[in-house]
């Protein structure tokens, strides 16, 4: 995810909000007023309303992500999208264009799976 999506997804997230709470309002206050048909589909627009907020709840959090130095070695950045990442592990090690002793091979940053994280442990026995 970059930085446009995230903003995308978090005015997605406050936009789906709102609207639930719009149909929360309409629900209530229109139980007497139509039928039990109108009811049921707004209990189910309210439902699937619920169901992506949930999902944008799930991606709006933080990943971590793997990457390796120029030169060996391996260790991993916590952020909401790639270019953040990428970001934050310059700050602390080092640009790969640099001398120092750590360079970050920005090609490398992916988001870390069970079996990837395992494997780079692996290394360590």
């Amino acid at each position: 995810m970059t930085k446009a999506e995230r903003n995308q997804l978090l005015q997605r997230y406050t936009d789906l909000l709102n609207r639930l709470d719009d149909l929360n309002l309409i629900r209530e206050n229109t139980t007497s007023l139509f039928g039990e048909d109108l009811q049921a589909q707004i209990i189910t627009i309210i439902k699937e309303t619920e169901t992506e907020i949930e999902i944008i709840k799930e991606r709006k959090r933080k990943k971590e992500y793997l990457f390796n130095f120029i030169g060996g070695g391996w260790n991993s950045e916590s952020a909401y999208y790639e270019e953040e990442a990428i970001e934050q592990a310059i700050f602390k090690y080092g640009h790969p264009d640099t001398q120092e002793i750590l360079r970050v091979d920005t090609k490398t940053f992916r988001l870390s799976t069970p079996s990837d994280y395992q494997n780079l442990l692996s290394m360590f026995n």
